[in-house]
Parts: C-alpha cells; sequence; structure tokens
C-alpha cells in the first residue's frame, strides 16, 4: 500500500457509524489518511445510525475541539456534508442553518461543504431547480463567510427525485453563478447516467470533490469498496485528473451498520478503515499525479 498515495485520499465519517468524531480522527490519521470529509450529524449526535436532516446550531467550543484535534493529528478536512435542504418546509430555517454551517466549515479550514438542494415536494423539475437558485443565491449574499465553497452532490434517484446527474447540478450552477459554487463528483450516484466522463470534462475546475465509491448492476441500495464493484473507477479518475483536480478522492463506503456485530472480522470500524485504505491505494497508486498535487500545496 502506497502511503504517499494514500495521503490524497480522504475518509469520510459514514465509513465508521459507531465511532465518535475523535475516534475518526484519530483512526482515519492511523491509518495514513491525509484528510477527513465530516459529517456536520456527529457534531449533533455522537454516532451517525439512520440519516436526518440537520437544524442544530453547533457551539462553538464544540467546533473548536475539533479543528484542534484536526490540526494536530494532521489531516485536512476534505468536505463536510450534508446541508441544504431547501425546498423541505421552512425555507428561511434551511437558509439560516446553511449559513451556519458555513461559519462552522470557516472554522475547519474545510475545502467544500456538501449541499443537497432537497426533493421537489411536488414541484416540476424546472420549479425545483429555480427554487434552488434563488436559496442559494440568498445564502451567498447573506454569509459572512463568503470564501467558503458550496459544492452540490447530485445523488441516485432512489434517494431524490432532483438532482440526480452531474448535468442537472452543472445547471443549478450556472444558474446560480457564483465562483464558490462547484459540484461534488460521486462515483457510485453518477455511473448509471452514462454520461459520467462527458459531464466531468463539462465540469472542469467547477470539481470541489470527489466520492470514490464503487458499485453494481443488480444492487442500488449500498454503495461498494472501490475494486469490489463493477464500476471503471481509474477511468473516472483520470478524467477527474484531466481536468486539472488537485483535490482528494474520499471514500465514502456505506454498510448496514448490523454488521459490525454480526460481521466483525469484516466491518469492525479498525477493519473498515484499513479496508478502505488499502482499497483507495489499489485503485488511485500510478493513477493520480502526486507530484502535481504536491506542487500546487507548495504555491
Amino acid at each position: 500500500m502506497n502511503r504517499e498515495t494514500l495521503k490524497w485520499c480522504g475518509l469520510s465519517e459514514v465509513v465508521t457509524p459507531l465511532w465518535t468524531m475523535a475516534e475518526d480522527i484519530q483512526g482515519y490519521a492511523a491509518a495514513g489518511f491525509g484528510a477527513i470529509g465530516l459529517f456536520i450529524h456527529k457534531f449533533e449526535k455522537p454516532q451517525f445510525v439512520g440519516f436526518w436532516i440537520p437544524g442544530e446550531t453547533i457551539p462553538g467550543d464544540r467546533v473548536a475541539a475539533a479543528a484542534d484535534a484536526i490540526k494536530k493529528a494532521g489531516l485536512t478536512v476534505s468536505h463536510m456534508a450534508v446541508v441544504g435542504f431547501y425546498t423541505e418546509p421552512d425555507r428561511e430555517a434551511r437558509i439560516a442553518h446553511t449559513l451556519h454551517a458555513m461559519d462552522v466549515a470557516a472554522a475547519l479550514d474545510c475545502e467544500a461543504l456538501i449541499i443537497a438542494p432537497g426533493r421537489r415536494n411536488g414541484r416540476s423539475y424546472q420549479e425545483a431547480r429555480d427554487f434552488a437558485a434563488r436559496a442559494l443565491t440568498e445564502v451567498f449574499e447573506r454569509a459572512s463567510q463568503p470564501q467558503v465553497r458550496l459544492a452540490l452532490e447530485p445523488i441516485i434517484p432512489w434517494q431524490s427525485d432532483y438532482m440526480n446527474t452531474l448535468g442537472e447540478a452543472l445547471e443549478l450552477a450556472d444558474l446560480v453563478d457564483h465562483p464558490n459554487l462547484g459540484v461534488y463528483v460521486d462515483s457510485f450516484h453518477l455511473w448509471r447516467t452514462g454520461t459520467l466522463l462527458e459531464d466531468i470534462e463539462r465540469a472542469g475546475p467547477r470539481i470541489f470533490g470527489v466520492h470514490l465509491n464503487d458499485a453494481v448492476e443488480e444492487d442500488t441500495s449500498h454503495n461498494r469498496l472501490a475494486g469490489e464493484g463493477e464500476l471503471p473507477l481509474q477511468d473516472i479518475v483520470r478524467a477527474v485528473e484531466a481536468t486539472g483536480y488537485t483535490g482528494t478522492y474520499d471514500c465514502e463506503y456505506m454498510y448496514d451498520p448490523s454488521l459490525i456485530e454480526s460481521d466483525p472480522e469484516r466491518f469492525a470500524p479498525e477493519v473498515v478503515v484499513q479496508r478502505c485504505a488499502r482499497a483507495m491505494a489499489d485503485v488511485l497508486d500510478g493513477v493520480i499525479d502526486v507530484s502535481r498535487r504536491e506542487g500546487a500545496l507548495a504555491k
């Protein structure tokens, strides 16, 4: 396993749902990862079991403690997920929470805050798009931390009936037309669209991050660890690299948390972290340009 390559990889906190954020930070750094992908949910609850729309105000001392621990561990924060949901009831509360999350992201030196605009909730596609565009425009107008980059992450249709392709995310970004609004590429969510490589080329410098997850045709309920599915992950990475991307590639491996107890030899947290490390290094070694990244970092 090439640890130089692994320095340019991140691990999302959903990979270890039963670990606390403090355990995530220490465990990911010990495995050789260079970055952590935070879930704002773990600021609200110590564990991440079952999805909920986050909405709490995170105390400043909790954010400061996390920032200090991350710095001491030698990690960067590649991204923080996930806020937005503007099409849900109480639009103003959702915008206010995004603004708060931007403050948190700034305190953590987070590379990108991932945005999910929300479901259509009875709207047409165009209505949902325009509604989200107005909300995001207002977010940037009101932000006290306008330098924080927001990244739109398209997701698979069964999870949401709006923004399912990278092309749709780019369309929304074009409407808002702000330099700090980009996209987050997730191979699991996007490979079925059939236009992923072309959409990556079109996205170019607006790619603010990448979730490198595998998948199999017959099962859309969970992603797979890189190399354990059917996706041409190295071709996807090469397409991203061709845009000039110098960020990290992050693993967001999801699985049923009950497996942690029933199959600890494969799903105990420390085992999963090591599996992720080997899988990411195997896919990326020799494919990403480490020297180009180090050169960009030195500037």
